[in-house]
């Protein structure tokens, strides 16, 4: 009774204070730091101070404050200007930087300058903002003090926050597992969706917005900053990109080859411990492994790497302080601009290399490999496993203490599943919404003016099985099953053919096979087509199936096989009027019929 009060005590005592307070103050302790980036800070009598420094790196600006530092720096300097490139669901604006020495600030200009061009966004989950802040430092630094030498290196686009609608949802709450800043936003839209989920189907205004970006300004280099969850580890700064099992093999060569030894090197020299994704195998720590997913095109460094776009997903370490994280982002996009400067010549060689390559088939799913790959020298942090009081279960305690550990490294990037890749593909007008994401992803597509007959070859599901709830406010499949077939088809004017031999080929393959995990089959765009909406009476069946048997022998040898090979369907009247309604040409040739042709 007496361990029972004393819980119960601590308890009360909790809810006693301030839950913010009680979120911070429960976190596991972490490793002291002071490195040499600190002296990126400028004095708080500097006329461009950030607000981030401001609070002596605590807080992280209002959009509305954001945007009236951000507007009064481009006012007093030649070199920025500002462009909205859409319109929030609940109508804010979603604003782009672009920074160039040379004043390049049209689309035009900028996808033909000999610089390269630098994409990089914070914000696409609001609560993970270090990168807004970073970039509001480095473009002040850039503009206002002694780094415009930088833009002799690259072009820039800067979006300081993606997710306007859930940045403003603000609050001391936003995210319980992340050590600062004071107030953080929100994951997820004003509608609650995703955005690092909706690089294929584009529901949001934030990713139409970002693929409007790519299309238009046509960028060399990706950059996304997140901030993760999960577990402990020394790590402040960790990033990946798509390095095996991608669609563009020579860009992940050279971001492994050049990209990530001078990044990893200037963080370093900065006092920041730079490493790659982690995620914990058992989903506590790193004793079972670190695994290295293969992300479907849905994310953004995936979505790049399908489109031959080298792309960059930063994932600073939510444990770590804010001011910590938002100093080690600013090195890391420093030395981006340097390193795509200094190599950029390597590296468009690689882009048109992958652009190029030929393709006869495309892997539409991963699977991890057979046996891990080599063990990775693992800068941990020391924990031990605690019995739960209130559950009795056994949960990890982090103990702040550095320690070094030899992990298996998972590897994801096992073909799985591939699709042979046709000519073209064939969608009808009257699937307008898949038509216009196809558009808004920058796919190319040859549009019908006149009616045309055409034989293709189609996909049927046979069989499926739907998940229990949405995702991402669609419903997806669990399972499927598909046949394919030839059939004749008349295409009516604004019918669209996709041809794969196109810069996009990949993606369009991706989107447009169902076998693919980011379909938009699978993502739902073609549920209805899962509806049986004609039917037949039984007073009809009868005396027609008693016609069709006495005129055709071969109908009834195979009705008397069915029943004799099948107890539940000769027992069945239902199943018996269905397997010759299918016999008959009233039955509804397009049921479950996927309405993409392929063109071989």
């Amino acid at each position: 009774m007496k361990k029972l009060s004393s819980t119960l005590f601590f308890i009360l005592s909790l809810l006693s204070l301030p839950i913010a307070a009680i979120a911070q103050d429960i976190m596991p302790p972490y490793l002291p730091w002071n490195g040499k980036s600190k002296q990126l800070i400028v004095e708080k009598s500097n006329e461009w101070v950030t607000p981030f420094e401001l609070s002596d790196g605590l807080e992280s600006p209002s959009y509305e404050e954001t945007m009236i530092w951000i507007e009064k720096l481009a006012r007093n300097s030649a070199y920025l200007e500002i462009n909205s490139i859409g319109k929030s669901e609940q109508g804010r604006q979603i604003q782009l930087v672009i920074a160039s020495k040379d004043q390049d600030f049209t689309a035009e200009e900028l996808s033909t300058s000999k610089k390269p061009l630098i994409l990089f966004q914070a914000g696409i989950h609001a609560g993970e903002i270090d990168g807004k802040d970073a970039g509001m430092m480095l473009l002040r630094d850039i503009t206002q003090g002694s780094k415009i030498d930088l833009l002799d290196h690259a072009n820039l686009l800067f979006i300081p926050i993606l997710n306007v609608d859930g940045h403003e949802r603000k609050s001391e709450y936003g995210r319980v597992n992340q050590r600062g800043p004071k107030v953080m936003g929100w994951r997820t839209n004003a509608q609650n969706l995703n955005l690092n989920r909706d690089y294929t189907k584009l529901e949001t205004a934030g990713v139409q917005a970002i693929a409007k970006v790519i299309n238009k300004y046509d960028p060399d280099l990706y950059i996304d900053i997140h901030v993760t969850d999960g577990a402990d580890y020394q790590y402040d700064v960790t990033y990946g990109f798509v390095e095996t099992g991608g669609y563009s093999p020579e860009i992940s060569n050279w971001l492994s080859s050049h990209f990530k030894p001078e990044v990893d090197g200037a963080l370093s020299d900065q006092g920041h411990i730079p490493g790659p994704l982690l995620f914990a195998a058992n989903g506590e720590d790193f004793t079972e492994g670190n695994i290295a997913f293969s992300f479907s095109p849905r994310f953004s460094h995936t979505y790049g790497d399908i489109r031959h776009l080298p792309a960059i997903l930063i994932e600073n370490h939510s444990l770590k302080p804010f001011e910590q994280r938002v100093l080690g982002t600013y090195v890391f996009l420093e030395q981006a601009i340097k390193t795509v400067g200094k190599h950029f010549a390597s590296l468009q060689k690689a882009i048109e290399s992958d652009q190029n390559q030929s393709m006869e088939s495309v892997v539409v799913k991963y699977a991890f490999r057979d046996t891990p790959a080599d063990s990775m020298d693992f800068l941990g942090i020391a924990s031990k496993k605690v019995t739960s009081e209130i559950t009795g279960n056994e949960y990890v305690t982090w103990k702040g203490e550095p320690i070094t550990q030899q992990v298996p490294s998972l590897l994801m990037d096992k073909a799985s599943a591939s699709v042979p890749v046709p000519k073209a593909y064939w969608i009808p007008a009257e699937w307008s919404e898949v038509i216009h994401k196809m558009e808004e992803h920058g796919i190319e597509m040859e549009v019908l003016d006149e009616a045309r007959e055409i034989q293709l070859e189609f996909s049927k599901v046979e069989e499926f099985k739907m998940v229990s709830q949405p995702y991402e406010g669609l419903m997806r499949f669990q399972s499927f099953e598909l046949s394919k077939s030839y059939r004749k088809v008349r295409l009516q004017p604004g019918s669209v053919r996709v041809k794969t031999k196109q810069a996009l080929g990949e993606l369009a393959v991706i989107l447009l096979e169902p076998e693919s995990v980011d379909s938009f089959f699978q993502w739902g765009y073609f549920n209805s087509i899962l509806s049986q909406t004609e039917y037949m009476e039984t007073y009809i069946m009868e005396p027609l199936i008693s016609k069709m048997l006495a005129e055709d022998s071969d109908l009834n040898k195979r009705f008397e096989e069915k029943k004799a090979s099948n107890a539940d369907f000769a027992k069945s009247p239902r199943q018996i009027y269905r397997w010759f309604y299918e016999q008959t040409p009233y039955f509804d040739q397009n049921w479950k019929v996927i309405p993409v042709g392929r063109e071989w």
